[in-house]
């Protein structure tokens, strides 16, 4: 049965059928094949999506397309330019820092991918960086949005392994701050090693002018963990408050967005909604097989089978992540890999909360390489940068980032000591 469902998902992958549909056929042939009821793909369809926190997903992207559109890259920009642009190679460590500001913002990796690319390659460009470089640092910079909060792979990670959103948004500060480091770090020595120059003198007068431009959209990412931990709004509802806050700060405090522009941002926030539950929904019937077929528990025994140490099997767990990050889409994944997997964790001791930060970032790492690689994509395409340059380019911070993420799990504290605190 697993077996039959693998290879009729590799099969259409392999000719280019959608992922969803992919998902669909492969659970649906399996369902034939063993004689049950076609109507139970269908009936997992449906109570695949019958979830309350999953109602979060359309407002967080419909938040962060309103503060998006209302021009937040352009003042986080000049913000971080005024604090950090005039040490050396100044425009490299204003892309992290900038990274870290929209994360609280928009959640989607590919949207602060898009926003900083056409922002900040160009000018990075302009200020001496070679266009390799540049674009290698925007795409890994851009691995930085499903970490901190809020973030549409924490909702749907916390949907599938029942865990709090909250403590899932909490849990993902500390080690987003310490990707930014390690980033920044890279930065550091590369910028000294080819003798980037400096930007403008720093000026206090404009640090602060552009500090009180950018508030607003400083204050949304503060809204959100307070509703949470002071449990004033679930994560449904923090996520209304959320797309109304940039609704308001777009119109009539920036008065960036118009009403006319309305309807064109709607219209793109129900199709990115749209694109996520449909996988969610197709693969409901693909993992109610791996259910059936004892996959978590034949994972189970793989693994215990190599070592029953919890760090080696950390290790391996990340490595398989890493690897078919770069094969598959993470919405994929997370809905496949979550129920095969956290038994596993739960019965090493693993505290799920912890896992989930963990899993996230080594599938989002897998965005960066070939062959999947829609970061790569995305910044090569804006930027017309070639593979090539783009894959000598982001070796450095490929090594920054999985050291990271190894700090990062096996350091749980990193990650649950923050959640801890505020409950």
């Amino acid at each position: 049965m697993i077996v039959t469902l693998v290879l009729v998902l590799v099969l259409m992958l392999l000719i280019g059928v959608p992922t969803a549909y992919a998902l669909a056929a492969s659970a649906i042939a399996v369902i034939w094949l063993e004689g049950i009821p076609l109507t139970i793909a269908v009936q997992r369809m449906t109570s695949g999506l019958q979830s309350f926190p999953l109602l979060a997903i359309p407002l967080f992207i419909l938040a962060g397309t309103l503060m998006n559109s209302s021009g937040i890259s352009e003042r986080l920009f000049a913000l971080t330019g005024a604090l950090v642009g005039h040490i050396r190679g100044g425009m490299a460590y204003v892309n992290v820092l900038t990274n870290v500001f929209m994360s609280g913002i928009s959640g989607s990796s590919l949207a602060d991918c898009a926003a900083t690319t056409r922002v900040f390659v160009p000018q990075m460009v302009k200020h001496g960086f070679d266009k390799g470089f540049s674009v290698a640092l925007t795409a890994s910079s851009a691995v930085l949005a499903p970490v901190i909060p809020p973030s549409i792979l924490l909702v749907i990670y916390g949907w599938q392994a029942n865990v709090s959103i909250g403590d899932l948004f909490v849990a993902g500060i500390v080690p987003g701050l310490v990707i930014a480091i390690a980033l920044l770090g890279t930065v550091a020595v590369i910028t000294r090693q080819r003798g980037f120059g400096r930007g403008p003198d720093f000026s206090g007068r404009a640090l602060l002018n552009s500090f009180f431009d950018a508030s607003w959209a400083l204050l949304m990412p503060v809204i959100i963990i307070v509703g949470f931990r002071m449990g004033i709004f679930t994560a449904t509802e923090v996520a209304a408050i959320a797309a109304g806050y940039a609704f308001v700060v777009g119109l009539f405090v920036y008065r960036t967005l118009s009403f006319r522009e309305l309807p064109d941002i709607f219209a793109g926030a129900a199709r990115d909604t749209s694109s996520i539950l449909i996988i969610a929904a197709t693969a409901a019937p693909f993992g109610w097989i791996l259910s059936v077929g004892q996959a978590p528990q034949q994972m189970l025994s793989f693994l215990t089978g190599v070592s029953d140490n919890p760090f080696v099997i950390l290790l391996l767990i990340n490595i398989i992540l890493l690897v078919l990050g770069t094969f598959m889409e993470t919405l994929v994944l997370i809905i496949i890999l979550v129920p095969i997997l956290l038994p596993l964790i739960q019965s090493l001791g693993i505290d799920p909360v912890h896992f989930g930060i963990v899993m996230i970032i080594n599938l989002v790492i897998g965005q960066l390489t070939p062959p999947l690689g829609v970061l790569m994509y995305v910044t090569c395409g804006i930027s017309g940068t070639s593979i090539g340059e783009f894959i000598r380019a982001i070796k450095p911070f490929l090594i920054a980032l999985i050291i990271a993420l190894l700090v990062i799990t096996y350091i749980p504290a990193l990650a649950l000591y923050p959640t801890a605190l505020l409950r």
